[in-house]
């Protein structure tokens, strides 16, 4: 690659592989992590089922399906937040979760 002079890489989500395979990541991450991703985990924060004790695989897979619709909405899934009485997204709405702080204990988090 020292000696290349155009490198193309490229991500194309028309490719259903690509699009199952990041679904896939993030909903692993989720379940491995009990909802808490990396990026969860540098935040402090954590999702939590409200149906259950543990995030299971499905809340996981179908938190990580509300990412993407809160995108393909043009990110108003995401401003939801701002205008919905419990102070939650598109993720949560379909996975029922609810993002916490984790540095404190028992202290909800809105649009986690």
């Amino acid at each position: 690659m020292l000696h290349e002079e155009h490198v193309d890489l490229r991500w194309d989500f028309h490719e259903i592989g690509n699009i199952v395979f990041v679904v896939l990541c993030f909903g692993l991450f989720n379940y491995l992590g009990n909802g808490q991703t990396p990026g969860k985990w540098v935040a402090r924060t954590r999702a939590v089922s409200l149906t259950g004790s543990r995030l299971g695989i499905w809340q996981s897979v179908e938190r990580a399906l509300g990412y993407g619709a809160a995108v393909l909405e043009c990110g108003l899934g995401f401003l939801q937040f701002f205008w919905s009485p419990n102070r939650m997204c598109a993720q949560e709405r379909l996975a029922e979760t609810v993002g916490l702080d984790v540095r404190k204990r028992n202290r909800a988090m809105p649009g986690g």
